[in-house]
Formats: structure tokens, sequence, C-alpha cells
């Protein structure tokens, strides 16, 4: 939770992580590079792997680095208990690096829910609960901070899925459309099969040639080429466990041998199995 007093602004550095925030208390102006949104109590944001960016009150205010507040928080809660404040509940998510290209594609640049509509207040009841488990010494504390953090991730996903119109294609548009979100859904289901655009297209409901066609636009790849993505980060996922066996890091990636999978994730990565894994080891 983070307290301030006009006039306030606060400066927070470039992440490679996806974070969120709720007003509690107050307005705000969020500038992230040329975008302007106005956060009101209630409202809810998210971003993947944003720049620098600023929160302010007014627009003529200095802010002040993240890092300076956190060494002072009482910084910018001035002397005049008079003034308008602001309390916001701000947080991020860490992914491993074979999954924080997907996950930036389904959040970037920036979600917001504003407090009336139905998800701000589902996600208002998490984080309000989120903050309690935080600042309580419970039993199991850090296992329930990880699941209600899953939650508000999923439910920030929810809302966006909802937002079809105009959304630019990649995962997140393809599961918000119902025949391609099923041969999507098939795909996850059963990575390692010897998919066909026919197959998925039957999965789908849909001509091949049509299917092909939706499936490139909503997705932003084609079916195949999306597939052989996907496999991609399945495997470096795998890669980050150093005890499991190469043949079957290469089953999970949909390939028949270890040299097959080994000459296809050289292609896609730049680099062989075996050194991806001893840099994630590093």
């Amino acid at each position: 939770m983070i307290a301030v007093r006009e006039p306030w602004a606060i400066r927070f550095p470039a992440v490679a992580a996806v974070v969120f925030g709720q007003m509690i208390e107050g307005t705000c102006t969020l500038e992230r590079d040329e975008v302007r949104l106005t956060l009101r109590p209630g409202d809810f944001m998210i971003m993947a792997r944003p720049p620098e960016w600023v929160m302010r009150s007014a627009p003529d205010v200095e802010p002040l680095g993240l890092k300076a507040l956190f060494a002072e928080p009482t910084a910018l809660r001035g002397f005049d208990p008079a003034r308008p404040g602001a309390r916001f509940l701000a947080g991020h998510f860490l992914f491993a690096e074979s999954n924080a290209g997907h996950i930036a594609g389904l959040l970037s640049p920036i979600v917001h829910v504003r407090a009336a509509d139905v998800a701000a207040q589902r996600l208002g009841r998490l984080l309000r609960l989120l903050d309690d488990e935080a600042t309580a010494n419970r039993p199991g504390r850090s296992l329930v901070l990880d699941r209600l953090l899953e939650v508000i991730l999923v439910e920030s996903l929810r809302h966006r899925a909802t937002q079809v119109e105009g959304m630019r294609p990649g995962l997140l548009a393809g599961l918000a459309d119902p025949r391609i979100s099923r041969a999507l859904r098939a795909l996850h289901m059963a990575p390692s099969r010897s998919w066909t655009v026919a197959q998925l297209a039957r999965e789908a409901g849909m001509s091949r040639a049509g299917f092909a066609a939706r499936f490139a636009e909503i997705v932003g790849a084609s079916p195949i080429g999306y597939l052989s993505a996907w496999r991609m980060s399945l495997a470096k996922a795998a890669l980050m466990s150093p005890r499991r066996p190469m043949v079957e890091v290469a089953e999970i990636a949909g390939y028949g041998s270890v040299s097959a999978f080994s000459t296809a994730f050289s292609r896609a990565t730049g680099m062989s199995p075996t050194v991806y894994r001893q840099m994630a080891a590093d």
C-alpha cells in the first residue's frame, strides 16, 4: 500500500514483470510513453513489461523515484493533513523467461478496469484480501498470497478477453474467438500431437482455408507457426529442470528424437538445448 498527499508524483522504473495496482482513495494520472490514463477510486490497472512510467496528482509536480520513496515512505505525505490524500495498492508478477513473451502479448500495453465495471469490484475484493494477507502473519501466508495473485491475473485476463473489439492479434484474441478458441484449447491440451491444419480446422468446425486465414488474422501467426512457438515455450520451461532427460524434453516439445528437437530448438532460439539449460542454471 502506498499513501501520499497532494501534490505528489512517483516515477516507477522500467521492469521486466507484470505490474498491477488499484486506486483506493484519491485520483491521479498515469503516464506511460504517450498514454495518459486517469485513475479514480476503485479503478484497477495492469501492465506487462512497462517502460519507465509516472503516477501524479498534477502535471507540474516533479516525480520522486520509487526507490527513494521506499527509503523514506513518508516523503510524499506532507505536513498538512487537510490536503487531499491518495492511497493505492500495487504489486507485480514475475514470470519465467520462457513464458514472459506470451504474458506480455496478453496484457500490453495497459489494461484499465474502471470501478463501475463488475470486474473491478471482483478485483477490488481480491486486492483487499491480498492486502489483509500481506500485512498479517498467519500460517500459510506465502501459499495464500501466491494463489491470490494467480486469481488476480486470471480476472485481469478475463476482463481483457471481453474487449474483442479492436484487440490486437495474439493468443488472448484467439481465446476470445468462439471457433479459434476450440482449436487453441485442443492444441494446448495435446501439444506433442502431430497436428495438421486440417485437423485443427475440424476442431474449430471450419474449412481448412477459412480456418487458416481466420487463425492468422486473429492470432497473428499461422496455426503451425503458433504450434511450433508454443512447443518451444514448453521446451524452455522443461529445460529449467536440470535433471529432466533431454529425450523427455524432446517428447514434451512434440519431437520424436533428441536430434530433431535439438535442430529445431537451435533454429528457433539460436542456441542448443544444452547451452540454454546451462544459461538458465547460471
